[in-house]
């Protein structure tokens, strides 16, 4: 399978790689990395026309009875479903839970690696 490495470049302005006055992004592992920003920040139904894409991570954070390997096994899944690119490519994921008891809340620390290239985020 040939596969186009080409895409919308999404970067936004405090976004820390962001390039000004770039259109096309065809750097197959920024590809990779702007596809899987878009997977974790998306809640299911999101996306018109496809129900199944997104993580659904903010109503996952306040599940009593799912770990953190549950929650990886569901980022891996949309990543096998809707990053194509990824295919052959070694890449980390880790997922971990926090308790802010300050705030009374806990926190999901999502960190992914790829090629060098790290994204960590945070749900509160």
């Amino acid at each position: 399978m040939e596969l186009n490495f080409k895409d919308i470049y999404i970067g936004y302005k405090s976004h820390p790689k962001f390039t000004i006055n770039k259109i096309i992004e065809d750097d197959v592992i920024q590809v990779i990395v702007q596809k899987y920003e878009t997977l974790i920040f998306s809640n299911k139904g999101d996306l018109l026309g496809d129900p199944n894409f997104g993580c659904d991570l903010q109503k996952i954070l306040f599940q009593t009875r799912l770990s953190s390997n549950n929650v990886k096994k569901i980022i891996i899944e949309q990543i096998e479903d809707y990053i194509p690119e990824i295919l052959n490519i070694e890449y980390s994921l880790d997922v971990k839970f926090v308790s802010d008891s300050e705030n009374y809340q806990d926190i999901m620390i999502i960190d992914f690696e790829i090629s060098g290239y790290n994204v960590s985020a945070i749900i509160s």
